[in-house]
């Protein structure tokens, strides 16, 4: 998870999916799908309070890291961000630097699975987070019940124009187990060429009992 100082925007507004048509088995638009990843991009308005709220919240995460085990956890989910907008950047010269009337809540993330299942385990599991970044802005219902709350993530969604992934056909959990395989292998294929044959099957058997977990 990343969390973020306010400061200077990097995108250029917000908008909303609302009366699209959902064209994938995965509960959202097809720009936002490669292989198994799944891009979801959220924008929300910022009540006054929410400018002085948000920082603090998000220095106190990054300080007390314990504090996101639980969004740790959620294997299926490659990154979630949360950065506080308060201003547009300079677009050449028609389009100067913009100070935002309000701020605005910019969030990431990039997951496995359904759209749906993604914001049920938020709601679920993180519920108290939930209302720790998004009570804020303008709109939010609370994270449960869900029905109201997905409504809300998708009002202030945006599909993405380009998103890619370099491994789209693995999941964050494949990933990361073949990462922590990878060294054992290499141990593995080392010591294999001065084996004998009934050496080999020995030394073999034992490596897939040991990494069967990351297999």
């Amino acid at each position: 998870m990343t969390v973020s100082e306010p400061g200077t925007a990097v995108g250029t507004g917000a908008g909303n999916i609302d009366g699209q048509a959902v064209g994938t088995a995965t509960g959202t638009g097809a720009g936002n799908i490669d292989g198994q990843a799944i891009a979801i991009t959220v924008f929300s308005t910022v009540k006054w309070w929410g400018k002085l709220w948000l920082p603090i919240l998000f220095t106190t995460l990054r300080l007390i890291p314990p504090l996101t085990r639980d969004l740790r956890k959620l294997s299926f989910i490659h990154f979630a961000r949360w950065t506080l907008i308060r201003e547009l950047p300079a677009n050449g010269d028609t389009a100067p630097r913009t100070r935002l009337r309000y701020p605005h809540l910019f969030f990431e993330s990039n997951f496995n699975d359904g759209w749906e299942e993604y914001i049920d385990a938020f709601s679920y599991v993180l519920t108290r987070g939930m209302s720790l970044f998004w009570a804020s802005s303008y709109g939010f219902p609370g994270a449960l019940p869900t029905g109201p709350f997905k409504d809300y993530i998708h009002r202030n969604e945006l599909e993405a124009a380009h998103y890619y992934s370099a491994y789209p056909e693995a999941t964050a959990t494949m990933v990361q187990k073949a990462l922590a395989l990878a060294p054992a292998v290499a141990d593995f294929a080392e010591r294999a060429g001065r084996l004998s044959p009934a050496e080999f099957e020995g030394a073999w058997s034992a490596f897939l009992t040991d990494a069967q977990d990351l297999l």
